[in-house]
């Protein structure tokens, strides 16, 4: 081994170990030279939209499309469509059809009766069957995402039935594109 060419090049590999991690990667954001960051808050947290950028928009139309979508609600334990959910489906789906520009959220929600596994399975299918209808009326699948949250987003707190039956739906979210 050639002992003079090691003792030239060691000091070179060592300021290379040095320098170079301080010099790559990330640079540090001192918050002053207008950079876009992501705020999330109570306002932003459903549609993400950025504080301060020149492709900050208005999402409030979302809000339209939220409120013209209505919720399907099931019997207990029950992930088939009563005649009211088609109904309620098929204008639903009619209003999806003649209103592009934006995606549905499906979340199924079921009542407090079950453990959280049961009920995660159970608001899946539910979302997955109001899906299947959508898609089979016409609605085109890549506009449509399902979830499952079970029975931990209730809506009605309350123990009756009428509270619970109010629990046990799938409900639409409209998101952007």
């Amino acid at each position: 081994m050639n002992w003079r060419k090691v003792s030239v090049l060691l000091p070179v590999i060592v300021m290379a170990a040095v320098l170079v991690p301080g010099t790559s990667g990330c640079r540090r954001d001192t918050g002053d030279d207008g950079d876009s960051t992501i705020v999330f808050s109570s306002d932003t947290l459903d549609y993400g939209v950025w504080e301060t950028d020149t492709l900050t928009s208005d999402l409030s139309w979302l809000d339209t499309h939220q409120g013209n979508l209505r919720d399907v609600f099931f019997d207990y334990d029950s992930n088939e469509l009563t005649r009211a959910a088609t109904e309620t489906l098929m204008q639903d789906a009619a209003y999806i059809m003649s209103n592009p520009g934006f995606k549905i959220l499906i979340e199924g929600h079921c009542d407090e009766r079950g453990t959280i596994d049961y009920n995660l399975a159970l608001g899946e299918r539910r979302a997955i069957m109001v899906r299947d209808f959508l898609v089979n009326y016409g609605v085109d699948a890549t506009r449509l995402q399902y979830v499952s949250y079970g029975k931990e987003r209730p809506f009605s707190t309350g123990a009756d039935e009428a509270s619970m039956a109010q629990n046990r739906r799938a409900h639409f979210r409209a998101l952007p594109e």
